[in-house]
């Protein structure tokens, strides 16, 4: 009698780990999607808190509340500021309420607003989104990470809401 050996041939093992490469290569772009997909929401959910923070500091506080970016442009980040000179800017002696830093990896954000002389966002006392001249703002952001899109969209009475453009629910 023929004592048995316990384990694994060198052949069976190598095919078990090809498999195993075999299945983590199909399963890479979905992983690759659904981490583009969590980015672009939690950066979305983010500026949307940030909107929604300016609008009602405006409101509490009687005063100009401004969204406005940190940088060159949104991706670099955004500021929710007291604006005391109401210069559409965040300077000396305006009051920080909220910044957040850049953007999550490869989310790109634009934005397109009835007053498009700078990008900003400003609320009045009322609630109301204000122009440098006093008329009424709205517009909306567009956010987009690996061919998937979503927008945040502001109405002329400054209430903010997201959507998903590719599904049209809500319609954007």
């Amino acid at each position: 009698m023929k004592p048995s050996r316990g384990g694994h041939t060198l052949v069976e093992m190598l095919s078990v780990l090809a498999i195993a490469a075999i299945l983590a290569g199909l399963a890479m772009p979905s992983l690759q999607r659904m981490l583009q997909q969590h980015r672009l929401n939690a950066t979305v959910n983010e500026f949307l808190a940030a909107v929604t923070l300016a609008r009602s500091e405006a409101v509490r506080r009687g005063a100009q509340v401004m969204l406005l970016p940190a940088g060159d442009g949104w991706g670099s980040g955004w500021v929710v500021a007291v604006d005391r000179n109401a210069n559409r800017r965040y300077d000396a002696g305006d009051e920080l309420l909220y910044s957040h830093g850049p953007a999550a990896a490869g989310v790109a954000i634009d934005g397109s607003f009835t007053d498009d002389s700078q990008p900003y966002m400003a609320y009045g006392a009322g609630g109301l989104g204000r122009s440098r001249t006093g008329a009424a703002q709205a517009g909306s952001w567009q956010f987009s990470c690996g061919g998937q899109r979503r927008s945040i969209i502001v109405n002329l009475l400054g209430r903010p809401r997201s959507c998903n453009p590719d599904t049209g629910r809500p319609p954007c």
